[in-house]
């Protein structure tokens, strides 16, 4: 368990990966210069595209801009309400909570992952009723051809809604090729629209919406 409050600030590294531009992405929580121990880095499961070859080739530390803080806070403020506990100024993170890891890696592919165009992997949201109001940092569902599937959004711009998928699509399942991909990972970013975004409850195992058609 790990208490951090406003003075401590996130870092992201970019560490080399491969020559073919991308680069690793680690969140690093720094300690005081004086602590007898070593700065915490916890590894995702994000690459970032290089901007540049030279970027490629040599490790960068970032610092969390005010996008990376917010998203990060809102989705630990709503574990930490699941949990019961009391929201404070100060944050107690545990980082062997599988949740906390995954919040990590959900801001990191908002942060550095390329959107993909949901063309084709999408179907109609037709007796399903859209979410009207929506927010960054809120888990949703999306309708695949594969089924519903959870998200979190993590960019509005006017109709155009960026979420971080929450479950891994085996695209080949579906019969046919879709955006030229094999499968769309976990935490892989996709592009839709505001009218496909629908109820967290779709995408939940244990139970469906009461009272509203499937299909």
């Amino acid at each position: 368990m790990i208490e951090l409050n406003a003075s401590v600030p996130f870092l992201w590294r970019l560490g080399i990966e491969s020559k073919d531009g991308y680069c690793s992405v680690a969140m690093v929580i720094p300690c005081p210069s004086d602590a007898e121990i070593e700065d915490l880095t916890i590894e995702t499961n994000v690459l970032s595209l290089a901007s540049d070859s030279d970027r490629a080739e040599q490790e960068e530390t970032l610092e969390w801009n005010e996008d990376d803080t917010n998203l990060f806070l809102k989705l630990v403020n709503e574990r930490k309400k699941q949990l019961g506990e009391r929201v404070s100024d100060s944050i107690k993170l545990d980082l062997s909570d599988p949740v906390i890891i995954d919040i990590i890696d959900i801001v990191a592919a908002a942060g550095f992952g390329v959107a993909f165009a949901s063309h084709g992997l999408l179907i109609s949201t037709e007796g399903c009723e859209p979410l009207c109001q929506i927010e960054v940092g809120e888990k949703v569902s999306l309708r695949t051809v594969l089924g519903f599937i959870p998200a979190v959004v993590v960019e509005i711009e006017g109709s155009d809604v960026v979420c971080v998928l929450l479950e891994e699509l085996d695209i080949r399942t579906a019969g046919e090729a879709l955006v030229g991909l094999d499968r769309v990972c976990m935490h892989d970013l996709l592009l839709v629209k505001r009218s496909d975004i629908l109820s967290s409850e779709f995408a939940e195992r244990i139970s469906r919406p009461s009272g509203t058609p499937l299909h």
